[in-house]
């Protein structure tokens, strides 16, 4: 609701800085601020009686007040009804929050209404507002036709009512002893007049009791304005604060608050039905207990809500957040610093479910990093690693090279949906056979490469035994067609020898093999 409405709200800090607006105020803004980046809500009111009103609401008071705005475009001006009220976090007050309606066009008219009251001196009986006298025993002795207007009455119909006919508010008795001596009534009040039809509608009154004729016969003139347009704005700013608390209170995203602890001192209630934790749950305890690190694998030593403490600029993070159910979800976090009454930072975080988006980068990672068909690493990521082994510097370290006898054969003999068949057995044959820190990639189109960390040539050896047994044991179960690899190993013990050479070694010696199977086969 807080980006829909049309009327101007902005969420302020202590320091009147504004946190959020909408866009209302935003063109209110354009028109009227000193500033072309406004920042603070006095780049928009430079009088200094209105900024020492909006202050004190910081004290704790309610403000509703009328100011004026003069444009440093040329535009004029424009007359602004306010509402400004504290923001609070168990009774502390953490903010503002400022409405305002632009009631230029509103006090124009009441502007005109005031020119035509003082014509009514001259011409009572043509002015636009509704006047009516009445003597000290409440019966309409004049009225003009304005008030005859208001009430939906002919002239001769109201000269024989009395007051209580058309009050709303008040019955016979109450008026009769609220208004007994009618000399002494000198008072403006709101009250609710009844239109001959029964409806309602709302009016200020100002009323002057006088003795016209100096004889006791006491008479009371009263001037009824019909201020229903009022009223209904007075309706449109209470629904916009109520709309502005829903806003804060049931957002989608969560907001919350951090003190210079790092500990939560405020969540929006909405918290249970997004994470199944309560307010209680969050309240008093580390916000980085609840956000996780995004990266699972790495010791994080600092903690980024404490650390944004120390940043003046809003920073955005990514975090992990088990829920009360066990599910892992993601979250995007907004988290700007500001400081309460006493120059205390605090963080004001907004924290948005973003499960999709990382679902989708997971997903574009392993299109980037993964072989489509097979689903094992392809050679971007292959190089990777081996890169990062060589660098690692842990040795022994030895690495195949494995690559399929006679794909092309199967291709032409049983088609290429067989032989894509084919690779994925072949890929999943070889890394059932590899231990667990073991790394297999497809670097070619019939090709596999495996880094086996830590292996030396024993050990290697014993794990290219394992995959051709794998192979064989495949191979007799019947499944056509048969599935055969040749594979070379090269072993690098020192850090000095790299492993792109042992890599080349690995692939010299596979194609070695490869030509004496042929050549077994060929027998």
């Amino acid at each position: 609701m807080f980006n829909f409405t049309q009327d101007a709200i902005a969420i302020l800090d202590t320091e009147m800085h504004i946190i959020r607006s909408n866009k209302p105020f935003i063109e209110i803004a354009k028109d009227y601020s000193s500033s072309t980046d406004i920042g603070n809500i006095f780049d928009l009111i430079r009088d200094e009686d209105y900024r020492k009103s909006f202050l004190s609401v910081l004290e704790d008071n309610i403000l509703m007040k009328e100011i004026t705005l003069d444009s440093l475009q040329g535009k004029g001006f424009c007359i602004l009804q306010t509402k400004l009220g504290p923001v609070k976090d168990n009774g502390k007050i953490i903010g503002v929050y400022a409405i305002f309606v632009d009631i230029t066009d509103f006090r124009n008219r009441e502007d005109e209404l005031n020119r035509r009251f003082n014509m009514i001196c001259r011409l009572v009986e043509n002015a636009s507002l509704g006047i009516v006298i009445i003597d000290q025993h409440h019966k309409v002795l004049e009225a003009n036709g304005r008030f005859c207007e208001m009430l939906g009455y002919s002239r001769e119909e109201i000269s024989k009512l009395h007051t209580w006919d058309w009050e709303f508010l008040m019955d016979k008795r109450n008026i009769e002893m609220e208004f007994c001596d009618l000399s002494e009534v000198h008072s403006s009040f709101d009250t609710i007049h009844r239109r001959k039809d029964g409806t309602t509608y709302h009016v200020t009154v100002s009323a002057s009791g006088f003795d016209v004729f100096g004889d006791g016969n006491d008479v009371i003139m009263c001037i009824c304005r019909d201020i229903s347009e009022k009223k209904e704005m007075e309706e449109k700013l209470r629904l916009s604060e109520k709309k502005l608390r829903t806003y804060l209170e049931n957002s989608a995203d969560m907001i919350l608050t951090v003190d210079g602890n790092g500990e939560t001192t405020y969540i929006s209630p909405n918290c249970e039905k997004i994470c199944g934790f309560t307010a209680d749950d969050f309240i008093g305890k580390k916000t980085s207990d609840f956000f996780l690190s995004k990266d699972t694998a790495k010791a994080i030593t600092t903690d980024p809500f404490m650390t944004s403490l120390s940043d003046d600029t809003s920073t955005y993070g990514t975090f992990r957040m088990e829920h009360r159910d066990g599910t892992e979800h993601w979250y995007g976090v907004t988290i700007s610093k500001i400081s309460d009454e006493n120059r205390r930072a605090f963080l004001i975080c907004n924290a948005r479910n973003i499960d999709k988006r990382i679902e989708n980068e997971m997903k574009l990672k392993q299109l980037s990093l993964y072989d489509h068909l097979t689903g094992v690493p392809n050679k971007a990521f292959f190089d990777a690693t081996l890169k990062r082994a060589q660098n690692e510097g842990q040795r022994p370290v030895s690495v195949l090279v494995c690559d399929m006898d006679c794909l092309k054969t199967i291709n032409d003999r049983y088609g290429h949906a067989k032989g894509d068949e084919a690779l994925k057995t072949a890929a999943e044959l070889i890394r059932s056979s590899l231990r667990k820190a073991d790394f297999i990639a497809r670097v070619g189109g019939d090709e596999f490469a495996v880094i086996l960390p830590g292996a030396g040539e024993d050990q290697a050896l014993r794990v290219v035994e394992r995959i051709q047994k794998t192979f064989t044991d495949h191979n007799s179960e019947g499944s056509a067609p048969s599935i055969s690899i040749s594979i070379g190993l090269s072993t690098v013990n020192d850090t000095e020898t790299s492993l792109e050479d042992a890599l080349c070694r690995a692939d010299m010696n596979m194609y070695s093999r490869k030509q004496h199977n042929k050549a077994l086969t060929a027998d």
